[in-house]
């Protein structure tokens, strides 16, 4: 059984994929098995993975018809052996010690979930980094650390016990989006230890095409489809008032924040900011007192206040003066 299994769900990237793979082939660690999910992929990307599978004996190539990248990682952990789970995307790439490091870091600190930082890139440029706010170096968990819940959301910056999936009925949900944050949120909540190393190992590729920049306001309805799920899901595990505090914020930053942003940017008029409104009041009546409040930096703390008092030109104006700067 290898230590780590690195799935990767593969649609549209074959101008990416060989440099996604030659960095996990050169991982200093050996000691994986790498599962290529062709997640019916109209371009080369489906013969690619076959070619890699056929130079490496540690590399499974599986072809499925679409049905989203959430499909594909729920395959291939289904098809995985390895004690340790780690998702990249297709169109990332890895630096070459972190299998290793994460390896050193795992015979000091028997841990379920491993978080490591990520370098931002566009258009072959480094804009920036992200890391997780808990500290380095010292094992925690959701109930002594909140902040564990307040990092990044998205599956590609953790290592994790393949078991946390397994044995909590915890999936990626398919062809949605905010699919992350319905499965970081959870495993937040089941994993007995997290540690986090200091570096930045995973590259991140921003690309235009992402859900995140797509001008489909509607579409941004499906946070709370999201939020529905989180929260039926720690209720039906009795989790839901030991940390409403952490939910509550997350909804504060996710969906009364970054979504209504969002929404406002392409359509001001848009009645789903008010609907996020309305969510916050009906299921965390609450939120203006959430004591995780202070951990808002200068920016989104702006962006809060102007939101309460429903100041969305104010709001869009900011926004577009950073997108022009930038």
């Amino acid at each position: 059984m290898p230590k780590f299994s690195i799935i990767i769900p593969i649609y549209n990237v074959e101008d990416y994929l060989p440099k996604c793979v030659a960095s996990i082939l050169a991982q200093t660690c050996q000691d994986f098995e790498l599962l290529l999910i062709d997640d019916g992929s109209p371009d080369g990307s489906g013969k690619l993975c076959d070619d890699f599978a056929a130079q490496s004996p540690r590399i499974r190539a599986v072809h499925q018809p679409n049905g989203g990248a959430g499909a594909a990682r729920n395959r291939g952990i289904a098809l995985s052996t390895g004690e340790y789970l780690l998702f990249v995307d297709g169109d990332d790439y890895l630096e070459p010690t972190l299998l290793a490091d994460l390896t050193a870091a795992m015979a000091q600190t028997d841990a379920d979930l491993y978080l490591f930082g990520a370098v931002v890139e566009r258009d072959g440029k480094k804009v920036g980094e992200l890391h997780e706010r808990v500290p380095c170096g010292k094992a925690c968990s959701g109930a002594d650390t909140p902040e564990l819940f307040f990092g990044i959301m998205a599956p590609w910056n953790r290592a994790y016990r393949r078991t946390l999936f397994t044995e909590n009925d915890i999936t990626f949900a398919t062809k949605v989006w905010y699919e992350d944050i319905r499965v970081v949120t959870k495993l937040h909540a089941v994993a007995r230890s997290a540690l986090r190393l200091p570096g930045a190992y995973y590259h991140y590729l921003q690309r235009e095409g992402s859900a995140m920049n797509n001008k489909n306001a509607a579409r941004n309805a499906e946070i709370i489809a999201a939020f529905d799920d989180i929260l039926s899901w720690y209720q039906a595990r009795g989790l839901l008032e030991r940390y409403r505090d952490e939910l509550t914020f997350l909804a504060i930053e996710h969906l009364l924040i970054a979504a209504s942003v969002r929404v406002l940017l392409i359509d001001r008029h848009s009645p789903l900011v008010a609907q996020f409104r309305a969510y916050m009041e009906a299921h965390f009546p609450n939120f203006r007192t959430c004591p995780h409040l202070p951990l808002l930096d200068r920016n989104r703390r702006l962006i809060y206040r102007l939101l309460l008092k429903k100041h969305y030109g104010a709001v869009r104006f900011i926004f577009r003066v950073k997108n022009r700067i930038s």
